[in-house]
């Protein structure tokens, strides 16, 4: 009897778990101005500024690099990343049991808002893949400043 109760709470906890991780996405989706998500998963992402550059960096252990796609809009305002997480056939079709299930397999997109305002170098823009890391550099335009010559006459 007491197992099936410890079994019970076990469940209970884990799907109050998963609820909340929802919740979570949802509300960070809200707050972002994010549309929801029309993909099993999104990955985490981090974006800040330099003095010199916009960075994102996103959390994607296990995909496949060449199945990556970045297209910054024409319009510079915002970045969409996609690509997909596999699972190997063998493995997925093996499991007896589950006891913990976390990691989202399949594809995803995200669309990133960018910081409002800058301009990018497009022939500079740069992603690398590293240990499940993706990193985008966006280079920013240099501010062109044009100095102002006085041509009026001395008094």
């Amino acid at each position: 009897m007491q197992q099936s109760s410890d079994r019970d709470l076990m469940m209970a906890r884990r799907l109050e778990h998963e609820m909340q991780r929802m919740a979570d996405d949802a509300l960070r989706a809200f707050l972002m101005g994010d549309p929801p998500p029309d993909r099993f998963w999104q990955p985490h992402v981090d974006v800040y500024e330099t003095d010199d550059a916009v960075l994102v960096k996103m959390e994607l252990a296990g995909v496949d690099s060449s199945k990556l796609r970045v297209n910054l809009a024409s319009d510079g305002r915002s970045l969409a990343v996609s690509g997909e997480r596999t699972e190997e056939e063998p493995e997925r079709t093996a499991r007896t049991r589950c006891h913990r299930l976390e990691i989202y397999f399949g594809p995803f997109e995200c669309r990133i808002a960018l910081p409002s305002g800058a301009r990018y170098l497009r022939d500079a823009i740069s992603a690398r893949y590293v240990n499940g890391i993706l990193a985008i550099h966006l280079p920013k335009r240099p501010v062109l400043t044009i100095a102002v010559q006085d041509q009026s006459e001395p008094k």
